[in-house]
C-alpha cells in the first residue's frame, strides 16, 4: 500500500496537532498557579520609613506611602497600587485584579512613594507562601486558573512555536483537502 504525499503530509499534520494540543494542556497546567493577593507586614524592630520633611512641600502625614510592583521575567512591571499614609505594622493587602502566573514573576518590589523620588524598600522572590526581605514579610495568595496557565504558556517561546506549528498544520491540511 503506497501513501500519496498529501496523505502522508496529512497524517504528519494530524500528529503535530495532537502533540501541540497535548503539550499546550500539560504546560498550561504547570503554569496555572496565579498570584491573587500580596500582604506586606513590617516586622517588629525595623522602623518604617517616614515622609521626608521638605521645605515648601505641604505634608499631611509622616506615615509612609507604600506602593507595590510585580517584576516579571520579561523585564516589565505590573503596578498593584499605592497605600498612602499607612503603616504596614498590621499588614497591608494588595489584590491582583488580573492574576499573574507565578512562573512569570521574578520578584515583588515594595516602594516608598515620594513626591520627588520613590525609594525601593524591599524586594522578595516568590519561593513559597511567605518571604522575608529588608524588615518586611510578604505573604502570597495564589490559586489555580486555566486561563492564567494558557495566557502564560502562549507568552513563552515554546508556546509561540507550538501555536505556529498548529496553525501551519491546519493550513496544510486545508490546502491538502482542496488539492485532492
Amino acid at each position: 500500500m503506497k501513501l500519496s504525499p498529501w496523505r502522508l503530509t496529512g497524517w504528519i499534520c494530524v500528529g503535530v496537532i495532537v502533540v501541540s494540543v497535548a503539550a499546550c494542556i500539560l504546560l498550561a497546567a504547570l503554569r496555572s498557579r496565579g498570584l491573587t493577593a500580596v500582604k506586606v507586614t513590617a516586622l517588629d524592630g525595623f522602623p518604617e520609613p517616614r515622609d521626608h520633611h521638605l521645605p515648601l512641600v505641604k505634608q499631611k502625614e509622616a506615615l509612609p506611602d507604600y506602593e507595590l510592583f510585580l517584576i516579571l521575567h520579561s523585564g516589565s512591571r505590573v503596578y498593584l497600587g499605592a497605600k498612602p499614609d499607612t503603616s504596614a505594622a498590621r499588614g497591608l493587602v494588595w489584590q491582583v485584579s488580573d492574576p499573574v502566573s507565578l512562573a512569570d514573576i521574578a520578584a515583588v518590589r515594595l516602594h516608598e512613594q515620594d513626591q520627588l523620588l520613590s525609594d525601593a524598600l524591599a524586594e522578595a522572590q516568590i519561593a513559597g507562601p511567605t518571604a522575608t526581605a529588608a524588615g518586611y514579610r510578604f505573604d502570597f495568595a495564589a490559586e489555580r486558573s486555566l486561563a492564567v496557565g494558557i495566557q502564560s504558556f502562549f507568552a513563552t517561546p515554546i508556546g509561540l512555536a507550538i501555536a505556529a506549528g498548529f496553525a501551519i498544520a491546519v493550513v496544510v491540511l486545508i490546502v491538502g483537502r482542496l488539492a485532492v
